[in-house]
C-alpha cells in the first residue's frame, strides 16, 4: 500500500485543492498528543483533535484513523485536519513502531489487536462521546478492515479508500510475489532516519538492482541491512493459506460488519479487486454501502479529491445532517472512452443490463466475433518467456507511476502474442469483469500468465484498460473442461468507441511489477537458476476467446 504524499511538494497541492473542493472551514481546533497503552505493556503515540465550539455547539462526532505513515504533514492535513477543522473531533494514531509508537512495525499483523485496545482506551476518556467512525486510505483502510473483523458495538460508519482486507493477497497476487512491497517496506522503515524527505531517502539505483538480482531475497536482505525483516518472511511464504498468514487475513469483516461504509477506488489502483469485492457483498448483505470508482491510480485515488464525498457520508451517517448519499444510487463510475461519470444501483451491473459479447483469438492475430478463423491462420502461436530479459511491465495499476499508457511497443515484441480486432463499426460499452479462456499450454509446468485489455485509436496508438496475471502452479488457477485456461480480468466501466479496435496482449509476466517465475519450481524469492518457459496458445473452433459484459 503507497504512503500517499510522502514526497516533498505534495501537502501544499492537498490543502490548496481543499480549498477549492470544500466549504470554508467552520472553527479552530486544539491538538493534543496522547499515549495509548497496549495489553503487551508497549504504548501507542496519538494526536488528539479537538474542534474549538461554543458551548452551545457540539462536535460532529468522532473520527478515528490508525496509520504507519506518521501524524504530520499531508498524513495530518487528509486525516485529520480537515475534519477537526468542520467540526469533527479526531483520533490520529500511529501504529506500532512507527512516529514514536513503542514496539515494532509488522506490515498487517498487529492492526486487529491494536485497534481493539485503542477503541477500549477511547471508552475510557472524558472526551469520548459514547460512538465513533473509522477513516481512511490504503494502508489506514486495512486497520479498518482488522477492526472491523470484530466490529465495536459503538462504531457507527467506516470510510475505507482504496484499501484491502487480506493483506497476504496484496503480497501475493495471484501466486506471484508483488516487488513493490520491498520499496514500500523500506520506505516505511525509512521514515524516522528520512526526517520526511522520503524522496531523496531511497537510491532508486540500488532499488533497481535489488529487485533485477537473484536470488531476490538475497538482494532484498543486503538492501534493507536490518530494516523491514518482516518483509524478508513475507517473501519466504508464498502459500497464502499458510497459518503463518492468519493476522492478517480479514474476510470475515465482511460477513460480520454491521454498519455504513463508503468505498473508494480507481480503475488502476493497485487494490480495486478487493474494495470491489468487499462492497459487492456488502450489498449483499444489505447494508449501506457506497461505491465510487474513477480513472484513477491508487495515490490519486486516495488524495483530497475524494473529500467532498467522504463529508457527504460523515454528514449523513454521523453528524446526522443532510442527506445527499441515500437519496441517490450507491455506485458512482467513471466510463472511460464516453468521459463521463455514471450512477447505478450496483456494481457490477445486473444481469438483465448485460450480455456477454464474445471475440475469438485468431492465429493471424486478429479478434472477431467470427469463431471461424480466416483460411490460412495458423492454429497455434507460441512464445517465449525469458526470465533474464522478462517481459517489461508498462504502466498499468501499479503504487507509483503507473495508469493509462502508451503500451504499443507490446505489438513489437516477440516475448508476447497481441491479438487486435478490426476498427468497430459500432460502440461497445464495457461494463463489468472482463473474461479470457485460453487453450494454452507450457513446455514447463512452473510458469505465469500475465493478460491485459487494451484500446487502440484512430492513430494506431495503443493504451492500456484493465489487466491480471496468474501464477500457473499456484493456487486458483482455473481449468475448464477440455484443459481451457480461465483467466477473469480486473473489472472496468470503458466504451470502445465506433472505429477504435479492441487488444489483447498475452505474455508469461510483467516486470518488475510481478516478481519472475523461475520455471523451475521452487519460490521466485529464493530461486538461483532461472529457466526460459515456452507459451503456446491453440485457436479454431472458438476455444481461445475474450468475454467482454457489455450493456444491452
Amino acid at each position: 500500500m503507497a504512503a500517499p504524499g510522502l514526497l516533498e511538494g505534495h501537502e501544499a497541492r492537498e490543502a490548496a485543492n481543499l480549498t477549492k473542493i470544500l466549504p470554508p472551514e467552520e472553527n479552530t481546533y486544539s491538538v493534543c498528543e496522547k499515549r495509548i497503552p497496549m495489553p503487551d505493556g508497549i504504548e501507542l503515540a496519538a494526536d488528539f483533535y479537538q474542534p474549538d465550539l461554543s458551548p452551545e455547539s457540539k462536535p460532529h462526532g468522532l473520527i478515528y484513523a490508525l496509520t504507519p505513515y506518521g501524524r504530520s504533514g499531508v498524513m495530518a492535513l487528509l486525516n485529520a485536519k480537515c475534519f477537526a477543522a468542520r467540526k469533527y473531533m479526531v483520533l490520529l494514531v500511529s501504529c506500532r513502531g512507527t512516529a514514536g509508537s513503542g514496539g515494532t512495525f509488522v506490515a498487517a499483523m498487529h492492526e486487529q489487536a491494536d485497534s481493539q485496545a485503542v477503541v477500549r482506551w477511547m471508552r475510557e476518556q472524558s472526551w469520548y462521546p459514547g460512538k465513533f467512525a473509522t477513516f481512511g486510505p490504503s494502508y489506514l483502510g486495512y486497520a479498518q478492515w482488522a477492526l472491523l473483523r470484530e466490529p465495536p458495538e459503538d462504531l457507527i460508519a467506516s470510510v475505507i479508500l482504496c484499501s484491502v482486507y487480506d493483506h497476504s493477497l496484496l503480497t501475493w497476487t495471484n501466486g506471484v510475489y508483488r516487488t513493490d512491497r520491498i520499496s514500500w517496506s523500506y520506505v516505511t522503515a525509512m521514515q524516522d532516519e528520512a526526517n520526511g524527505r522520503l524522496s531523496s531517502a531511497v537510491d532508486l539505483r540500488k532499488l533497481k538492482a535489488t529487485i533485477d538480482a537473484t536470488p531476490l531475497y538475497d538482494a532484498a536482505e543486503r538492501f534493507f541491512a536490518g530494516r523491514a525483516p518482516y518483509q524478508l518472511e513475507f517473501m519466504k511464504t508464498p502459500d497464502v493459506d499458510d497459518p503463518f498468514w492468519a493476522r492478517c487475513k480479514h474476510r470475515d469483516a465482511l460477513e460480520r460488519v454491521s454498519v455504513p461504509l463508503f468505498l473508494r477506488s480507481g480503475w488502476y489502483d493497485t487494490l480495486t479487486v478487493q474494495t470491489l469485492a468487499a462492497f459487492a457483498r456488502a450489498r449483499d448483505r444489505g447494508l449501506a454501502a457506497y461505491l465510487t470508482v474513477g480513472p484513477w491510480t491508487h495515490v490519486v485515488a486516495c488524495g483530497s479529491d475524494a473529500m467532498p464525498e467522504v463529508f457527504d457520508f460523515l454528514d449523513e451517517y454521523v453528524a446526522g445532517s443532510a442527506k445527499k448519499l441515500s437519496a441517490a444510487l450507491p455506485v458512482r463510475v467513471f466510463v472511460t472512452g464516453a468521459e463521463e461519470w455514471r450512477s447505478l444501483q450496483s456494481w457490477p451491473p445486473p444481469a438483465e443490463t448485460t450480455k456477454e459479447r464474445t471475440f475469438y483469438l485468431h492465429g493471424d492475430k486478429t479478434l472477431s466475433e467470427e469463431a471461424v478463423p480466416a483460411a490460412g491462420a495458423p492454429p497455434a502461436l507460441s512464445f517465449t518467456y525469458d526470465p533474464y530479459n522478462p517481459t517489461p511491465t508498462v504502466g498499468g495499476p501499479l503504487m507509483a507511476r503507473g495508469g493509462r499508457v502508451d503500451d504499443s511497443a507490446y505489438a513489437a515484441r516477440d516475448d508476447v502474442l497481441v491479438y487486435t480486432s478490426a476498427p468497430l463499426e459500432t460502440d461497445v460499452e464495457l461494463l463489468g469483469r472482463p473474461a479470457v479462456q485460453l487453450a494454452h499450454a507450457t513446455d514447463l509446468p512452473h510458469a505465469d500468465l500475465w493478460v491485459r485489455l487494451s484500446e487502440v485509436d484512430a492513430g494506431d496508438a495503443s493504451h492500456n484498460l484493465t489487466e491480471n496475471w496468474q501464477a500457473l502452479d499456484g493456487i486458483g488457477v482455473q481449468r475448464r473442461e477440455g484443459g481451457t485456461f480461465w483467466f477473469a480480468l480486473v473489472d472496468r466501466a470503458h466504451v470502445f468507441k465506433a472505429g477504435t479496435r479492441i487488444r489483447l496482449i498475452v505474455a508469461g509476466g510483467s516486470f518488475p511489477l510481478m516478481a519472475r517465475n523461475p520455471g523451475t519450481g521452487v519460490n521466485r524469492t529464493l530461486a538461483k537458476e532461472l529457466k526460459a518457459v515456452t507459451h503456446t496458445v491453440q485457436h479454431g473452433n472458438g476455444i481461445s476467446k475474450l468475454i467482454l459484459p457489455c450493456s444491452i
